[in-house]
């Protein structure tokens, strides 16, 4: 399985009942949209949502899985689903996994970032900037990262100063 084809989609975290059921971890606030998903080596499984938990837990099925040591067997096991699978963005949208490792020029500069990760701890996305071995967060606004014409990331010469100190 090639990375840049799939996105994590949800990780199992245990079973759940005597009949197969799994409880994992969803990555994806629409789960219900897709009708299968990827072992790490690409093999695709039929599932469907058995009942939300809370927050982004999800209690699932998943074809082939019928038992609980079976479902337990997997417990931190991570399913994917296909990029080609994920609905198109317009040219000022991202996909978080999209962004990590992206370069981004610093305005009126030679100088560049790259993003290290991105987070968000409810107030908004932050990308982890990694310059010359130090490791920063910017707020991702669009007063920080104005668009560009070619679709590259490009960071405002005074958010990079401020927020790199």
């Amino acid at each position: 399985m090639a990375d840049g084809d799939f996105i994590e989609i949800l990780q199992i975290t245990g079973a759940f009942g005597i009949r197969g059921f799994l409880r994992a971890l969803l990555y994806s606030d629409n789960i219900k949209k897709y009708k299968t998903v990827c072992g790490a080596s690409g093999k695709e499984y039929g599932f469907r949502v058995v009942r939300f938990i809370s927050g982004n837990s999800v209690v699932l099925s998943i074809d082939g899985i019928v038992d609980r040591n079976t479902a337990e067997s997997l417990r931190g096991t991570s399913f994917f689903i296909k990029k080609s699978d994920l609905p198109k963005l317009s040219d000022s949208e991202f996909y978080i996994s999209d962004l990590i490792g992206k370069t981004v020029r610093v305005q009126g500069s030679e100088e560049t970032c790259i993003v290290a990760d991105v987070y968000n701890f409810g107030a908004g996305d932050l990308l982890c900037l990694s310059y010359n071995e130090v490791t920063f967060l910017v707020l991702f606004t669009r007063e920080n990262f104005p668009e560009s014409d070619d679709g590259s990331l490009i960071i405002t010469a005074e958010a990079f100063v401020w927020y790199k100190n």
